[in-house]
C-alpha cells in the first residue's frame, strides 16, 4: 500500500503550489501505511507470543494433570497409600501454580507491549494530510438537500409483529429507492448491499423485519434486526450479537438462517422435556463492530462503547412491548459482539435479560458476573480450544476488558473456570434418548448448524431458560 500510494505522487508535468501540497500530503499518507504495516507485523508477533503462552500453559497442565492421574491409580488402597496420595496432589498443586504463575507472568510482559503499540496506533489516527481536505464531498452535498437528517427508526411499541414487520418492509423500499440515487461509488454499493442483504434475510422461512433504522449519513451501515418467530409473544426470546466483521450486509442473512436452526433446536428440546415450544430468535446487526481480527480496533472497546447503549435500548424495547409478562430473554454475544454485551449488561441491559452466554470473547469488562448484574446460574462462557481468539482474551487483565474469559482458578487444588463454561466439544445431551452432538472448533462454528452441534444444543437449552440441561464443561475437559 505504501509503494501504491508514492507511486501516487505529482510528477512534471503537474507544477505549482497545488502539485507541492499534494506531494507533502501524499507522502505523509505513505508514511502513515508504512507505519501501519509495521505496526501490523509487531501486534501480529504478539499475538503469536499470546497463543505460544497459552498453548505452553495448556500443555504444560495436561503434563501435570496426566502425572497426577498416573501416579494416584498406582498407590495402593492403604494408609501408606492415601499419605502418598496426599504427597501427589500436593505436588500436582504446586505445579499448576508454577504453571500458573509463569503465564501470567508471561502475559502482562506482553500486555506490556501491547499497551506500547496501542499508544502508537492512536497517534497515527491524529494525522492531517494536506490542507482543505474533505471526505466524500459528494455523499456530502447529497445528504445535505434540505431534508431532516434525523435517523428513522423502528417503533416497536404496538407489540404487533405484523404491523411491525410490514412498516420496516416499507420503510426498506423507500430507503432502496432514495439510495439508489445516491453518487456511484463505495457509500452507494454498501448501502445497497446492506439492503440486499436485509432482502435475502427475510426469505428465511418464518421471518420477520422487527428493526430497521435509516441513518442520518448515508455512509454509515442501516442497523436492523430479524426474529424467526414473533418475540412479542413468545414465552422464550434470544437476542444474538455479532463479533468482527458483523455488518448488516454481511452477516444479517446468515444470522438470520442460524436464528431459524437455533430455534428449531430449542423446539426439539422443548418437545422432549415438555417445555413451551413458543419461542423466538432474534438477530440483531445494530452497531459497527471492527471489520476483521486483524483491525487496530480490536485493541480498543470505542466501537462496543458505541453499540452497548443501542443494544440495551433494543432489549428494553422488545420487554416493553412484550404481550408475555413470563417471557425469559436470553443475550448471545459472539466475538467482539461479546464486549458489546458485556458493556450493556453492565451498564442495566440485564435488568432485560434472564440469561447470558458470551462465546468466542475476547473479554467483556467483568471479572466477577455479578459486576454484569448476573450470576454463576445465569451467566456462561464457551470457547472451542482452538479458537483464535483465545490469546487476545487472555490478554483482557492487561487492557483494561476484565478477566481472561478462559480464566482458570485454583482452589485448594480444585480447579474451576472463573466464569461457568459450557461445553464446545462432541459428545451427549443429559436429555435421555437425545442424539449425541457434534463439537465447534475455530472461532465462526459456535452459532452454525446448531442442530448438530453442541454449541446449538446448549445456547438452546439457555434460551429455553433450562441451564440445568446446558453441558457444563471443567477445565479439564477443555
Amino acid at each position: 500500500m505504501k509503494t501504491n500510494v508514492e507511486a501516487a505522487a505529482p510528477d512534471s508535468r503537474w507544477q505549482g503550489s497545488a502539485a507541492d501540497a499534494y506531494a507533502a500530503a501524499n507522502r505523509e499518507h505513505a508514511a502513515v501505511y508504512g507505519k501501519l504495516a509495521d505496526l501490523d507485523k509487531r501486534m501480529a508477533a504478539e499475538v503469536r507470543n499470546a497463543a505460544a503462552v497459552v498453548t505452553a500453559g495448556r500443555q504444560n497442565l495436561d503434563v501435570s494433570r496426566d502425572w497426577v492421574a498416573s501416579a494416584a491409580s498406582s498407590v495402593p488402597n492403604n494408609d501408606a497409600g492415601r499419605q502418598a496420595l496426599m504427597t501427589i496432589v500436593s505436588k500436582g498443586t504446586g505445579d499448576i501454580s508454577d504453571i500458573i504463575r509463569k503465564s501470567t507472568a508471561d502475559m502482562t510482559e506482553i500486555g506490556r507491549r501491547i499497551q506500547g503499540l496501542k499508544g502508537e496506533y492512536e497517534a497515527l489516527t491524529r494525522q492531517k494530510f494536506g490542507p482543505g481536505a474533505e471526505k466524500d464531498r459528494d455523499i456530502h452535498e447529497f445528504k445535505n438537500d434540505g431534508k431532516d437528517e434525523r435517523p428513522t427508526k423502528t417503533d416497536m411499541s404496538s407489540g404487533d409483529i405484523k404491523q411491525i414487520d410490514e412498516a420496516n418492509r416499507k420503510l426498506l423500499q423507500e430507503m432502496l429507492d432514495e439510495y439508489q440515487r445516491l453518487p456511484d461509488g463505495q457509500v452507494k454499493r454498501d448501502r445497497l448491499a446492506d439492503i440486499a442483504a436485509v432482502q435475502d434475510a427475510l426469505k428465511v422461512p418464518g421471518s420477520h423485519l422487527v428493526y430497521l433504522e435509516k441513518p442520518a449519513d448515508p455512509s454509515q451501515m442501516i442497523p436492523a434486526a430479524t426474529s424467526v418467530g414473533d418475540p412479542f409473544t413468545a414465552d422464550h426470546v434470544s437476542v444474538t450479537v455479532p463479533g468482527v466483521s458483523g455488518t448488516t450486509r454481511g452477516t444479517i442473512a446468515g444470522m438470520t438462517g442460524e436464528a431459524a436452526q437455533l430455534r428449531n433446536e430449542a423446539i426439539d428440546i422443548a418437545r422432549q422435556v415438555g417445555d413451551s415450544q413458543n419461542i423466538a430468535t432474534v438477530a440483531w446487526v445494530g452497531y459497527q463492530p471492527p471489520p476483521n481480527l486483524g483491525d487496530s480496533g480490536m485493541l480498543s472497546d470505542d466501537l462496543a462503547q458505541a453499540g452497548a447503549p443501542k443494544l440495551t435500548s433494543f432489549l428494553h424495547d422488545i420487554d416493553a412491548a412484550s404481550k408475555n409478562p413470563g417471557h425469559t430473554t436470553a443475550l448471545f454475544g459472539h466475538s467482539y459482539g461479546s464486549l458489546t454485551s458485556g458493556i450493556a449488561l453492565k451498564e442495566g441491559a440485564s435488568a432485560y435479560v434472564d440469561n447470558a452466554v458470551l462465546y468466542g470473547t475476547p473479554g467483556f469488562e467483568a471479572t466477577t458476573p455479578a459486576q454484569l448484574g448476573m450470576n454463576d446460574n445465569n451467566f456462561f462462557v464457551m470457547a472451542a480450544p482452538d479458537d483464535p481468539i483465545n490469546p487476545i482474551g487472555a490478554l483482557a487483565p492487561f487492557h483494561g476488558w476484565g478477566s481472561d474469559p478462559n480464566d482458570i482458578i485454583n482452589d485448594d487444588g480444585h480447579l474451576r473456570f472463573r466464569f461457568q463454561h459450557l461445553e464446545t466439544s462432541a459428545g451427549d445431551t443429559p436429555i435421555p434418548g437425545y442424539e449425541s452432538k457434534t463439537g465447534a472448533s475455530g472461532h465462526s462454528d459456535y452459532g452454525r448448524d446448531a442442530e448438530q452441534r453442541m454449541t446449538g444444543y446448549n445456547l438452546a437449552a439457555i434460551l429455553l431458560n433450562r441451564p440445568d440441561l446446558a453441558v457444563k464443561e471443567t477445565p479439564l475437559s477443555w
